[in-house]
């Protein structure tokens, strides 16, 4: 009797025994695998305990993408690399929205190239994600979303899926998913003006629940947006300058950097800068170096020129010792800065080098790197012609190419309409003398094009708006020396007039100055 008893109580046991003995070997599992510090012995593990869970699949995911390290990549190429792809494809089918979001983290983690078997991988994940309709988290819905867009999943379905779900979930967003959601989308090139405002909206809300992280990220997002939200970016700025201490210096050199693109680090922002950096100047890396010293030549600080001179000796001593490794894009904002705060000759020697590095590399696809070289060829030759440069003929054609194409896509947009506009009514005299401006848009001034001449006057206008990711001192100051009056309308001071006739106040008294000039000025309309 009791032996039956004894039998009946293992048997209803059995069911939790087994269970638990799953959980503590998946435990197991997650725990070997996470201690790993080689790739191939992650991949000789998985491969002997191919019967793993879920869980144990996407940390072996997780660890390769952390152990990648040089030649340490190899395991790419591995079909037992392949075969966890492979099991983690086939079984996300069982996973809820929880698992799908980290085994998409863990892919977009995996290798900044793209192999056919990881975009298999994306690409299924994308499918079931779409099946999956409201079960997705805030957190889920923007780790998801980065996932796939780092993972070049572009197809038209998932991503209106996602911006249908990004829609209705908008209350429960946090600042952080704000960020990431707005980078996703960039990244796929979709911009769309009811996602944005809403996020932005949200993001307005909710500004004073902000990290120092959220901040960062916030500022660096929407300057590669090129948004131009006032309100946001000013309750921001403010926000990050009553709280500086806060920032570590990698959080202060990308904010510098996002805030001088979106025309909004003033002054006073730039000395308390300038005193946070001083003692901790010599821990910046290589990167961070360029990021501050492109901030102080775009907002033209000669008040602070032996800060930049500092950082300048010290971008040059990384590279003369080879032990940071310097990007493109920090090689074009370091001679680019050189350049803006006329540098060039305390510095010629790595201004030289520096350019002779980015010319060796394969020309970027990105707009922002050529436009700002556009800058760095029309200097060498109008001002620099002694240094001898000379720039190869595909990343001069590359440069040329880009600024053209920017400047005739700008050349109808709704803001230089308006001022085209304004010019045509203007009527004014001075010193007695009546005028009115003919102006041409989109007309060349040297190896320049301005955004709008006169050629009568000599007078040559650019608009200087958020999304041109230089400021115009440099260009500006080298064609006043070729007999142009150069007007700088910023974008923040153009909005702050509101009627039709503020604008034409603006314009008279911007023109105004400018021919009462005795000689051609280079004038900040404000």
């Amino acid at each position: 009797m009791r032996a039956g008893v004894g039998l009946a109580r293992l048997r209803r046991c059995e069911p939790w025994r087994f269970g638990r003995r799953a959980y503590v070997d998946s435990k197991d599992h997650i725990v070997s695998v996470q201690k790993m510090t080689n790739p191939m012995d992650v991949l000789d593990y998985m491969s002997q305990h191919s019967d793993a869970d879920i869980r144990t699949y996407e940390t072996s995911l997780r660890s390769l993408a952390r152990l990648q390290r040089g030649n340490q990549a190899d395991f790419l190429q591995d079909d037992r690399f392949h075969a966890i792809l492979s099991t983690l494809a086939n079984r996300l089918e069982d996973c809820d929205a929880t698992m799908l979001a980290k085994i998409s983290d863990a892919a977009a983690r995996c290798s900044r190239t793209s192999t056919p078997e990881l975009s298999d991988l994306a690409q299924r994940l994308a499918e079931v994600v779409c099946q999956r309709g409201g079960t997705l988290s805030p957190r889920n819905l923007a780790t998801v979303a980065m996932a796939l867009s780092m993972r070049g999943v572009r197809d038209a379905p998932t991503i209106e899926f996602l911006r249908k779900e990004v829609l209705k979930r908008i209350d429960d967003l946090e600042p952080a998913h704000c960020n990431i959601l707005l980078e996703a989308f960039r990244r796929w090139g979709v911009f769309d003006r009811e996602l944005i405002d809403f996020l932005v909206e949200r993001m307005s809300d909710e500004v004073d629940r902000f990290t120092t992280r959220d901040l960062v990220d916030a500022v660096a997002v929407i300057s590669r947006l090129g948004l131009a939200r006032r309100f946001l970016l000013s309750r921001l700025r403010a926000l990050a300058f009553e709280n500086l201490e806060q920032f570590s210096m990698k959080q202060l050199a990308t904010m510098s950097y996002a805030m001088a693109r979106l025309r909004i680090l003033e002054a006073k922002d730039l000395d308390q800068l300038v005193k946070t950096l001083g003692p901790k100047i010599t821990e910046l890396v290589a990167s961070q170096i360029s990021e501050f010293l492109f901030a102080l030549a775009m907002v033209n600080a000669r008040n602070h020129i032996e800060t930049a001179q500092e950082l300048a000796s010290r971008y040059a001593e990384a590279g003369r010792m080879g032990f940071q490794n310097r990007s493109t894009n920090s090689l074009i904002d370091f001679v680019w800065a050189l350049a803006a705060l006329d540098l060039v000759g305390q510095f010629q020697e790595h201004f030289t080098g520096a350019l002779g590095e980015v010319f060796e590399r394969n020309t970027p696809q990105n707009r922002e790197p050529l436009l700002k070289l556009f800058d760095i060829c029309c200097a060498l030759e109008m001002d620099y012609a002694d240094l001898d440069i000379k720039v190869p003929a595909p990343w001069k054609a590359a440069c040329e190419d880009c600024d053209k194409m920017e400047m005739d896509r700008l050349e109808n947009s709704k803001l230089h309409n308006e001022v085209m506009m304004r010019f045509n009514q203007l009527r004014a005299s001075t010193k007695g003398m009546k005028w009115e401006l003919q102006m041409q848009r989109n007309a060349g001034c040297g190896p320049y094009r301005v955004d709008m001449f006169d050629e009568d006057t000599k007078i040559a206008v650019d608009l200087d708006i958020v999304s041109w990711p230089t400021s115009r001192h440099m260009k500006h100051r080298l064609l006043q020396r070729d007999g142009y009056r150069m007007l700088n309308l910023q974008y923040w001071h153009w909005r702050q007039a509101r009627t039709e006739e503020d604008q034409n106040l603006f314009l008279e008294a911007a023109v105004t100055r400018a021919l009462e000039a005795n000689s051609p000025p280079s004038i900040e309309s404000s």
